[in-house]
């Protein structure tokens, strides 16, 4: 599947993700955001209360809170089974990073972001972040 060569990603898509699945992906992958407090962050994972806690416990540095909330492990969200799908999900983080980065430049062209793929097999596997630069 991860070759490319045969694979048509509609058949696979059709026949394995409904349209909810999609959706959701479709959050993942493009994510919106909100700005608060001269930040800016992941929807999904904003938490007025739980960022101001970060701001409390971080010296009220922004771009530190942002690092600390604006991070998905991709372990968190997909369940690989096989040796193979964690070699895809290994690959699908620089994607996911690249898409970050577009999203980010999209939705806040004068700012500047910087966008941090790791891949921590041992831990915590593949995460993807960003912060404000």
């Amino acid at each position: 599947m991860a070759d490319g060569e045969n694979f048509d990603p509609r058949t696979f898509l059709l026949s394995s993700v409904t349209v909810g699945e999609a959706a959701a992906m479709s959050l993942l992958f493009w994510p919106e955001f909100t700005e608060y407090r001269g930040c800016v962050f992941l929807t999904f994972l904003f938490d007025a209360q739980v960022i101001d806690n970060w701001f409390g416990e971080l010296k009220e540095d922004g771009r530190a809170v942002e690092a600390v909330v604006n991070h998905v492990h991709l372990w968190d969200v997909f369940a690989p089974k096989t040796e193979a799908e964690y070699a895809l999900l290994s690959e699908l983080g620089p994607r996911l990073g690249e898409m970050w980065k577009a999203a980010l430049k999209r939705s806040f062209s004068t700012r500047d972001f910087a966008v941090s793929v790791t891949d921590e097999s041992n831990d915590y596997g593949p995460t993807v972040s960003f912060c404000s630069v």
